[in-house]
């Protein structure tokens, strides 16, 4: 769902359509914080924690599982504080969405070894 409005909004970027790549990427900023900062950590890492815990027999394996899943919780929050300065990026850019960095801007490379 996340990925939609984020490839979406790129799709619009690139065809010169800032409005509908602002509200793409809004759209895309409300629902990281719902899925990912929300519910991930609320229910879904929960779920699989505490509640699971009481009533399944576990193997050794599973605290390797919580560990990356509580790894990923970390990765969400940084990718947040990167969306988070794009967004404030944005406003001071008044609405436009800037150009990141892997925009397709041909790089001139020059041969500098002799001949």
């Amino acid at each position: 769902m996340i990925d939609v409005f984020l490839e979406a909004a790129k799709v619009f970027k690139y065809s010169e359509n800032e409005v509908g790549a602002s509200i793409l990427f809004g759209l895309f900023a409300i629902s990281w914080v719902v899925l990912r900062l929300i519910f991930f950590p609320f229910w879904v890492i929960r779920a699989s924690s505490y509640y699971f815990v009481h009533h399944v027999p576990l193997a050794e394996s599973y605290k390797t599982l919580l560990y990356y899943i509580f790894n990923m919780i970390v990765f969400h929050i940084y990718w947040w504080v990167l969306i988070y300065s794009m967004i404030m990026r944005q406003l001071s850019n008044n609405g436009k969405v800037r150009e990141h960095t892997r925009s397709g801007k041909p790089l001139h490379c020059t041969n500098q070894s002799s001949r």
